[in-house]
């Protein structure tokens, strides 16, 4: 034909006429040992031409190196000012080009500061994002309680057993020394007191009171929170960050049922016990100033210690310590949970934590004691 020239190949067939050039793609794409070569062809097609079209009607399949192909010839085709139109090409193959096809680019926007009250609402949506966060959490604890109770959680055993051991005897040692001291300067500041108005005798009421009911709940939380909770945030960022936690949930395994409910379980059991044990402590630390300072006997002390502390004062003391450990538990998790995938994330969640755990300590003391005082307890 006058003024048109033709290329023919097993795999392709290309009409190069001086207006509108036809690339025709044919045969088995995915067994040719040798595939056409885009610069090749694009060689073979005329420069006067304005669009050249591909044609896939006559192809036996689709493979991704006719994507390909049509990929590198576009871009060596539009480098010299051509437009490529793309006609009866197999489905998947149309769905390669259109991934492949460069995003529109953006026009640049200049950055616009938000005003007040649109900081406002999304300082609002967060906080109402984090209390919905919340909730759900408390929910599914309680929810999930139960399942862990009867043995069916998603859990291990051996993992709950080394918890355990982590929040409860491995916490000994600290435990020990922080109420022991605690209980020593409570008794030294109280002893120089009232020698001063000879009502020593009293120093068993104020060491017994202060440390049942407040002193060693509370002490004993602040150092579980920077003990045991920074590491629980810790290690939950850290598999957050690993994708560990995506991996148990691509599986059917829940991470809270998983992580976090054998950690809010040991630590709501470990705590209380702390706290009877770190109460004793702190009552003997007290003891011994009373015996240094002001010459009482231990007989002594612990006889007047009877009269003074009541049992209510250790049920005060135990069910805040209860709250507490729920409170660190959960706060740990949620966190950890909720961490960002990098490094950095990992030690912001041990601290922010830790920050959490201290204010809500003091938060649900205040709490109780505004209660109590109401009660007349």
């Amino acid at each position: 034909m006058a003024g048109r020239r033709g290329v023919k190949t097993a795999l392709y067939r290309l009409e190069d006429s001086a207006d509108r050039p036809i690339i025709w793609l044919s045969g088995d794409w995915a067994r040719a040992e040798h595939p056409p070569a885009s610069e090749t062809v694009a060689q073979s097609v005329g420069s006067a031409a304005a669009v050249v079209v591909i044609d896939g009607s006559a192809l036996d399949n689709a493979h991704p190196r006719i994507a390909a192909f049509i990929h590198g010839l576009r871009g060596l085709l539009s480098q010299r000012g051509m437009g490529v139109e793309l006609q009866h090409l197999p489905e998947n193959v149309s769905a390669l080009m259109q991934l492949a096809r460069p995003a529109p680019a953006r026009a640049a926007a200049a950055p616009r500061r938000p005003n007040s009250l649109a900081r406002l609402g999304m300082r609002v949506r967060r906080r109402w994002g984090t209390a919905a966060d919340t909730a759900h959490l408390v929910g599914e604890a309680l929810v999930l309680t139960p399942k862990l109770v009867s043995g069916r959680a998603q859990t291990r055993w051996r993992d709950f057993v080394d918890l355990i051991h982590e929040t409860g005897a491995a916490s000994l040692p600290v435990v020990t020394v922080v109420n022991l001291l605690i209980g020593a300067v409570i008794g030294f500041i109280g002893a120089v007191q009232l020698k001063t108005f000879g009502a020593g005798m009293y120093l068993a009421d104020l060491v017994g009171v202060a440390s049942a009911r407040e002193m060693a709940a509370i002490m004993t939380a602040f150092i579980m929170a920077g003990r045991i909770g920074a590491t629980f945030a810790a290690h939950l960022a850290t598999m957050e960050a690993n994708e560990e936690i995506d991996a148990l949930r691509m599986i059917g395994v829940s991470p809270f049922e998983f992580l976090a409910l054998p950690r809010l379980a040991a630590m709501t059991l470990m705590m209380p016990l702390l706290y009877l044990y770190g109460a004793v402590l702190a009552i003997i630390g007290g003891m011994v100033v009373a015996n240094i300072v002001l010459g009482t006997p231990p007989a002594s002390f612990f006889e007047r210690l009877q009269d003074a502390v009541s049992g209510t004062q250790f049920v005060i003391g135990f069910v805040k310590s209860v709250a507490f450990g729920v409170l660190i538990a959960l706060t740990s998790c949620y966190i950890g949970l909720h961490a960002g995938r990098n490094a950095a994330e990992v030690g912001r969640a041990a601290t922010r934590t830790v920050v959490a755990c201290i204010i809500g300590i003091i938060s649900i003391d205040a709490l109780a004691a505004l209660c109590t005082n109401a009660l007349g307890i």
